[in-house]
């Protein structure tokens, strides 16, 4: 069947000539491998039991097609096919909940009325601000969306939709960049202490052998004099090519930790968020009544990176008197 031109219910784009393209067997909806893949699941798996069957877009003037099939996002106002369940501009939800029922559909018309202004149209801060969902969406661990963009506070358009999507299909796999290069800073920088210390720590042991051989080597050349070096160059000379072996392996290790940071520290912080909002609930505070107090214990916080870097010299710095001081202890890296 050919299926270009239809849009992926997950991503929201058309089909093309060139698609990999997999057909639910339940609703016959076609999806994007990939995409298939990501959900693991059909995008309507939670309409299946209500026997729905996937149909074809009908063009424009076919079959008598009306405004039936078209439905006005409440959010931007955007037109999307009656048959996907998201806003292909803004990513709001367009269908209230399969139930049926008045309830369902009064919190339905609801939601779209909390999204407008006195005079109909849409409520410009909450689509630029939420980037369209509902800010009071229970995010997990009764914390709102308005709670979790307050307490992550800057960035908060490129954390939303990430942490969106790891709450709506369970997914924990994302991309930053800043975990992939430099994830002791990224953590400390969104205070996240625990993570932060383990990943300088890993950093530190990582890089170990590799600035032994390199402090020898400089001691060798006259770049830098030190007293009662004699016996740690000696060994290092010895046993340079092991330590450089070693070294190697480490480095290959410390990059994949990082990649595994880069992968999930998104999650990582989306977890953190939760637990942190939590806790400021116990005593009392939310983002409602006191949001200035739940943006002061989240964000960023720049000053964390220069003390991890600190931290991070104070351990080397000590590591590598230790070893000057005594040699025997390289044989960590030997044996």
């Amino acid at each position: 069947m050919d299926y270009i031109g239809e849009k992926c219910p997950v991503c929201n784009k058309e089909f093309t000539g060139d698609d990999d393209i997999v057909v639910c067997p339940e609703c016959g909806a076609p999806h994007h491998r990939e995409c298939y893949k990501l959900e693991n699941k059909c995008a309507y798996a939670d309409r299946h039991e209500n026997g729905f069957k996937w149909k074809r877009t009908p063009a424009e003037g076919e079959n008598g097609a009306s405004d039936e099939q078209v439905i006005i996002c409440p959010v931007c106002h955007s037109r999307n096919s009656a048959s996907v369940n998201f806003c292909g501009k803004c990513g709001s939800r367009l269908h209230p909940a399969e139930r049926g029922d008045s309830q369902a559909q009064a919190g339905f018309q609801g939601q779209q009325g909390a999204y407008r202004s006195g005079d109909g149209r849409a409520d410009m801060e909450t689509v630029f601000s939420y980037l369209g969902f509902d800010p009071n969406e229970d995010m997990g661990e009764g914390s709102t969306l308005k709670d979790v963009s307050s307490f992550v506070g800057s960035n908060t358009l490129y954390y939303i939709p990430i942490f969106k999507r790891m709450k709506d299909f369970g997914t924990k796999i994302s991309f930053n960049l800043s975990c992939l290069i430099f994830p002791h800073l990224y953590f400390a920088n969104r205070r996240m202490w625990f993570w932060a210390i383990l990943a300088t720590v890993v950093s530190i042991i990582c890089s170990l052998p590799n600035m032994i051989v390199t402090v020898a080597d400089m001691i060798n050349s006259g770049i830098i004099e030190m007293a009662g070096t004699d016996a740690v160059v000696s060994f290092v000379n010895n046993y340079k090519n092991d330590l450089v072996y070693f070294g190697n392996i480490l480095g290959t290790a410390s990059w994949v930790v990082n990649l595994a940071c880069c992968i999930f520290g998104n999650w990582l912080y989306y977890r953190h968020s939760l637990r942190s909002l939590k806790r400021l609930k116990e005593r009392g505070i939310d983002g409602t009544s006191n949001p200035a107090v739940v943006m002061s214990a989240g964000g960023a916080k720049p000053v964390n990176m220069i003390i991890v870097m600190i931290i991070m010299g104070v351990i080397g710095s000590a590591a590598m008197a230790g070893f000057i001081s005594y040699p025997q202890l390289l044989n960590v890296f030997i044996l």
